[in-house]
């Protein structure tokens, strides 16, 4: 971005006007006394640029003051914003804008606040794409970035420069802008882009929609099993009132509740209905346990054949030892015969007798056709109601159909089509590449250390005792710190006036890093309120005159001049471009010396933000 504040002008009550101007690429520079209006400049710049509220004051300059405006250059083009003064002190929403630069001899209201920000917004790179990341308890979710959360990083206001609260943003005791630091940070200083978080909204809704539709499909399947066990109850109470026959089985019967769900027509028979279930149901039991008593008979001759075994084991032995008995013919005729039949009743004992195999297998085949018989009774009444009018008759349908409208087609298919759904979601996400930035981050940190160890050498000779330090950029709190080489100790930093000078290479490392990372988001401008604050304005010399409290601080704001001018003369040399807007209060002769630093005024003598001549 290629942006930079010409000039700041006052409209004033009594016709007058009064214009500042401001050159782009330098050090610009308004010192004088106290009390003069320089704060108000930076006020009068956030007022003009949408802020909601504003400190500008009401004695000598708003009660002077009609309307504020100040003339920008955005990238090739200049507009006017103009905002009429406070009314109570209340912001104005009235508003003057020329996409010319035209400064008229009296502003008008000619636009909307919303209209000049849209009008505004896309120099800053913002449009309906830049969107909060995450919400919070005053920030939604994918609402639209303001230019306003950015323009934090182009202030360093009195209340900051001393701060020794680790506070190194402006409005950060504004909740709002609290919350949205930490949502837009890795966007202004160029660690995320716009396509990323793009890509991770459209992940996350379809991250949403996934989870969504896997929610309802454990609802459906649950419900899918509520219907299915209440199907018995269901068909049971339909063929009670003769609404299904009680002979159908529980598929069919479902099909003709479905078919009284849509058509409400079906009729009993005359005579009723007749069902042979439950005669079968007996049926299939009888014979499960005659076969169940047969397996058991059988158990029963294998147990007596194993008694029978064992009292002929004797012959066993009688056979071994056949040597040591009197030899007859009858007798060893007599053995051959038992040891006969003790190897046949051993074999049927240890031999696997198919006949049972097949008794096992029948009695498992009936039971299974008990178990759908046992389920069909179920649904079968014990007797056969009637409706007592059509209106119950109606009801009851009613019912049976908002139980069914979840199942109106097959569940399995339901369930089926939703599983495809999911998995085509989870294809479609997979292929949204969302970059992870947490490598990138941690290189930007680096390089935000590598800029402020740079600026530290520039001036380690005003650091005293934190010349050889090194800086430690906090990420998640945003703030910038100190610590002795080979140490992870924090320094607790007690000078205000080396506070003062982390602020600002905290501000220059953050616009150095936007920039080298193309960032478009953060405006190349920084305004300063006094950055001389600890050192200069509670001593005065001989002739009454502010001066510096030691003889030691003359030197340290020498040096910060020198560092402003710098980053400026390194950035254009770059080819970037940066303006500056400082407040003062030390002699022009601090900075005169450094050549990308400008004097715009001294207010001195009269000269004031409002002279005294034009009041």
């Amino acid at each position: 971005m290629n942006m930079h504040i010409e000039k700041l002008v006052l409209w004033l009550n009594n016709g007058m006007r009064r214009e500042v101007e401001f050159l782009p690429n330098k050090v610009n520079v308004i010192t004088g006394r106290s009390s003069t209006g320089k704060t108000e400049i930076m006020h009068i710049i956030d007022y003009c640029l949408f802020s909601s509220s504003v400190k500008i004051s009401e004695d000598v300059l708003n009660e002077n003051v009609d309307w504020y405006g100040i003339v920008v250059f955005f990238n090739s083009k200049k507009y006017t914003i103009a905002r009429k003064s406070l009314f109570r002190a209340k912001c104005s929403d009235q508003y003057y804008f020329s996409s010319q630069g035209e400064i008229p001899q009296h502003p008008h209201a000619n636009i909307s606040e919303n209209a000049a920000k849209s009008l505004i917004e896309p120099e800053f790179g913002i449009d309906s794409d830049v969107v909060m990341p995450f919400g919070g308890s005053n920030l939604s979710a994918k609402s639209k970035i303001s230019l306003r959360y950015f323009l934090m990083f182009n202030t360093i206001s009195g209340n900051i420069i001393e701060s020794d609260q680790g506070v190194f943003f402006d409005k950060q005791q504004i909740k709002r802008y609290r919350e949205a630091l930490p949502r837009i940070f890795d966007l202004a200083i160029g660690i995320e882009n716009v396509e990323n978080v793009l890509k991770k909204e459209i992940a996350s809704e379809l991250d949403a929609k996934i989870a969504r539709l896997e929610k309802k499909l454990k609802a459906v399947s649950t419900k899918s099993d509520l219907f299915q066990k209440e199907q018995s109850g269901l068909i049971k109470k339909a063929k009670e009132l003769s609404l299904v026959d009680p002979g159908l089985n529980l598929t069919d019967s479902m099909d003709v509740i479905r078919s009284l769900v849509d058509d409400d027509h079906v009729n009993a028979p005359e005579g009723g209905w007749q069902s042979n279930d439950e005669r079968e149901y007996f049926s299939v039991q009888r014979k499960i346990q005659n076969l169940k008593r047969f397996l058991g008979e059988s158990e029963t001759y294998r147990k007596n054949m194993t008694q029978i075994l064992d009292s002929l084991l004797p012959i066993k032995y009688l056979q071994d030892n056949f040597s040591e008995i009197v030899k007859t013919k009858s007798l060893s005729s007599l053995l051959n015969s038992l040891k006969l039949q003790l190897e046949s009743i051993k074999k049927d004992i240890t031999s696997q007798n198919p006949i049972v195999v097949q008794v096992k297998g029948e009695i498992k085949k009936l039971d299974d056709k008990r178990k759908v018989l046992e389920n069909e009774l179920l649904s079968t009444p014990s007797k056969i109601k009637s409706f007592g009018s059509m209106k119950e008759k109606y009801i009851f349908l009613g019912e049976i159909k908002a139980k069914m409208d979840l199942y109106r087609k097959d569940g399995n298919e339901m369930l089926e089509q939703m599983h495809e759904e999911i998995d085509r979601l989870k294809v479609k996400r997979e292929g949204v590449m969302v970059a992870d930035y947490k490598d990138q981050r941690q290189v930007v940190i680096g390089l935000i250390e590598e800029e402020v160890r740079g600026y530290i050498k520039q001036v380690s000779n005003v650091l005293e005792n934190y010349s050889k330090h090194l800086p430690v950029f906090d990420y998640k709190n945003k703030i910038l710190s100190l610590r002795k080489p080979k140490s992870a100790v924090i320094e607790h930093i007690g000078s205000s006036s080396n506070h003062m000078f982390l602020h600002l290479f905290f501000s220059l490392s953050m616009h150095e890093v936007a920039f080298i990372n193309h960032s478009p988001f953060v405006a190349p401008f920084l305004i300063i309120d006094q950055p001389s604050r600890p050192y200069y304005g509670q001593s005065k010399n001989s002739d009454g005159k502010e001066t510096f409290k030691h003889d030691s601080d003359r030197y340290k704001i020498e040096h910060a001049f020198k560092l402003l001018d710098t980053y400026v003369q390194n950035r254009v040399g770059n080819g970037g471009t940066f303006q500056m807007i400082v407040f003062e209060h030390v002699p022009k002769d601090i900075f005169e010396r450094n050549p990308n630093v400008h004097l715009v005024e001294e207010f001195v003598q009269g000269n004031k933000l409002i002279p005294d001549h034009m009041l």
